[in-house]
């Protein structure tokens, strides 16, 4: 298990360089196999990534109707967090910023976050990546196995109002500064002022709530949403594989 001060640890952030060397590769073949035209470019975003970036690229598909590519990343040599973001489309649409923290603690190693990183952009590349959103609510698709939501959670019910006392919670990084006027308590427990088997009644409730056939239910209007998304905004392109690649000698000339 990581070291509590590794949370908020920073070392060697030059080893996330990597992720550069893989990124520069990918569009190299891009190129190499004709399904794409890269350049250096000022890119729109329609939300600014959380990470400042200070190199941007642009991967142009040939096939008709493909998602553009965007990669951009930070200089390593800079103070601040290293990362490399994707996006897609123009204005870009942020896919995913990797890694999701650089912290020593968070650091799984190389083959992490490459395999992370080639998952999206394979979705990409393949047409697989779908964004789709109306009001607060949002649906992508990375892969044909990767998909995350928000949005579509239902209100849960505060159970722990139906019993007397008071229910604390513990913070995973609480300090004894933290625990001044009494505000956190640092024993192990989550309860106070309740009986034990109160507390894993709570649990059981709200466990049998939110799981089962809400679920399911969840999972059939995803579905339905991606079969039919008629009323949602989306974003959506096809494969990079349906055009008619260049040979990659002619290409560049």
């Amino acid at each position: 298990m990581p070291l509590d001060e590794e949370y908020s640890r920073l070392t060697n952030p030059q080893r996330w360089k990597i992720l550069i060397a893989r990124v520069e590769a990918w569009l190299e073949a891009l190129v190499a196999a004709g399904l794409a035209e890269t350049e250096e470019a000022f890119v729109v975003w329609r939300e600014p990534p959380r990470v400042t970036v200070s190199r941007t690229f642009r991967a142009v598909p040939q096939a008709p109707g493909a998602l553009p590519l965007v990669v951009a990343w930070k200089r390593f040599e800079e103070i601040g967090w290293p990362a490399v973001v994707l996006g897609v489309g123009d204005p870009a649409e942020v896919v995913a910023v990797i890694p999701d923290c650089a912290c020593d603690a968070c650091d799984s190693g190389s083959q992490v976050v490459l395999d992370e990183l080639d998952e999206y952009i394979l979705g990409v590349v393949t047409g697989a990546y779908r964004r789709l959103w109306r009001g607060r609510r949002k649906i992508t698709v990375y892969s044909d196995d990767q998909m995350s939501r928000s949005g579509f959670e239902r209100r849960r019910v505060n159970f722990t109002r139906l019993f007397p006392g008071r229910f604390v919670g513990i913070p995973r990084a609480a300090t004894s500064e933290m625990a001044t006027d009494g505000y956190y308590t640092l024993q192990a427990i989550d309860f106070q002022g309740k009986s034990k088997w109160l507390n894993a009644l709570r649990r059981a409730i709200a466990d049998r709530w939110e799981g089962g056939s809400s679920h399911r239910k969840e999972l059939k209007k995803l579905e339905e949403v991606l079969a039919h998304p008629k009323g949602w905004n989306e974003i959506h392109g096809s494969s990079w594989l349906d055009g008619n690649p260049t040979n990659a000698s002619e290409g560049r000339g």
